[in-house]
């Protein structure tokens, strides 16, 4: 069970920049190499198939071709699409059951060999119908989906159970790309660990936490493009590290986004030589629950847990130290699909009475027998958000409890909002205290040490 929080990412990319006006309007020019800063270790793996990570697409997408994609030139259309590997755009078919592509013909490997129909429909089987021992994050998305085809070596067909409106777009997710059919039969875990495409730059290099490097596809079936001579992606997790590193033009750009505080930093500091995009962008924090371990095998348990969450207090606190600030839902906030305020609001998680919700969510545990509930919540030790998030939880609980002391009589010196705070940022671990202790209980470790001996333990 995965539940979103419902608090969303305000995308606030620093690019440096001489020319003035919006890059749109800009005529781009030949030459040169982006040095871009990926805020992650490391990619888990380099297989966009099984990985839903930013630290993946930003690192190893510029390396691929897919089916089709929103327009480069208009991404957050919600409605139009183009071909990046087809030659255009399909009618469906069979009452809208089927749908044909037709690959073009001049699309070359990065070991020079040709890419066809077939190298597409291997890679969208492994998609659509993993086989045993292979995971693919995305499966669900196509449960529309009968069969797929390639009648020939310029021809990919898909078939589906039922008409479906959400095929085209789901087709179109930036993390499907094709691989090659020959090196997926011999071995189809090699792209997890290997990259070799047909996309707008060729791999050179990767150093394992530190950068990722490839140069101009000469090749590129897009004539013209790219614009770039090379690439270099460099990983680092810690958001102090990737702003001196624009602020020392050592980068150029930071794509996923940054604080007001880092921003506001920025453009004191390089005036019109940096450019601001500002926009609400697909990053919702998702609380995932172990539904097949008790008490969370409840379904009132999870609800419960919608219930307590604060997202219309939680929302403009973080907007000043994190890069949340926006309350959504499935659909990010400004998108012509989002649900109104008044929609959200009728939605469990979403309620604007928090002591109405929460009132609600203690009536579920009792029932459910989960008064006492404790358990652990091992969170990404990436700071924005999700370190900064969990902090901000953790800290509003010991606030909470506070209150609660206050208001039945006791004493409330020894808890201090903040502890909980500072000592995840140590990389810690922190069990928030049950009525009658007086501190929560700390406990020091590695937060990949953390992450890796729960996920064994759940």
């Amino acid at each position: 069970m995965s539940l979103r929080t419902g608090l969303w990412a305000a995308g606030l990319g620093l690019a440096a920049a001489i020319a003035a006006g919006s890059a749109g309007a800009q005529t781009p020019k030949r030459g040169g190499t982006l040095t871009y800063m990926i805020s992650a270790d490391a990619s888990p793996s380099f297989d966009g198939h099984r990985e839903t990570t930013f630290a993946t697409v930003h690192a190893v997408a510029p390396y691929y071709s897919v089916l089709i994609r929103v327009p480069p030139d208009n991404p957050a259309s919600t409605t139009e699409f183009v071909c990046d590997l087809c030659t255009e755009m399909p009618k469906p078919t069979d009452g809208g059951k089927t749908y044909a592509f037709k690959i073009r013909p001049d699309v070359k490997w990065h070991d020079g060999s040709k890419l066809t129909a077939k190298d597409v429909l291997a890679s969208w089987n492994k998609i659509v119908f993993p086989p045993q021992g292979i995971t693919s994050a995305r499966v669900s998305y196509y449960s529309m989906v009968e069969k797929i085809e390639a009648p020939d070596d310029s021809t990919v067909v898909f078939r589906l159970k039922y008409p479906s409106a959400a095929f085209i777009p789901a087709l179109a997710d930036p993390f499907t790309w094709i691989y090659k059919k020959e090196t997926l039969d011999k071995d189809p875990h090699w792209y997890e660990k290997n990259i070799m495409g047909s996309g707008p730059f060729k791999f050179v290099s990767y150093e394992i936490g530190q950068s990722i490097k490839g140069v101009r596809n000469p090749d590129y079936y897009h004539k013209g493009q790219p614009y770039l001579d090379a690439i270099e992606g460099i990983f680092a997790a810690k958001q102090s590290v990737r702003v001196d590193a624009i602020r020392g033009d050592r980068a150029a750009i930071e794509f996923r986004g940054m604080p007001p505080s880092a921003r506001d930093e920025l453009v004191k500091e390089a005036g019109k030589e940096i450019v601001v995009q500002d926009s609400d962008w697909n990053c919702g924090n998702i609380i995932t629950a172990n539904h097949k371990k008790k008490p969370f095998d409840d379904v009132r348990v999870r609800r419960a847990l919608a219930l307590a969450v604060d997202q219309w207090k939680g929302a403009p606190a973080l907007s000043k130290i994190a890069i949340v600030r926006s309350v959504g839902g499935i659909v990010f906030p400004g998108s012509p699909l989002a649900a109104t305020k008044e929609e959200l609001q009728q939605m469990v998680g979403y309620w604007p009475d928090i002591e109405k919700a929460r009132a609600e969510a203690r009536r579920l545990l009792k029932e459910a027998g989960a008064e006492n509930l404790k358990f652990e919540l091992i969170n990404r030790n990436v700071d924005q958000p999700y370190m900064l998030y969990s902090e901000d939880l953790a800290d509003r609980r010991v606030e909470e409890d506070r209150r609660d002391r206050r208001a039945e009589g006791g004493a409330d010196r020894s808890l201090v909002p903040g502890d909980a705070r500072r000592h995840l940022r140590r990389g810690g671990r922190c069990e928030l205290p049950e009525r009658g202790q007086s501190r929560p209980r700390y406990q020091q470790v590695s937060a990949a040490d953390g992450l890796s001996r729960e996920l064994r333990r759940l």
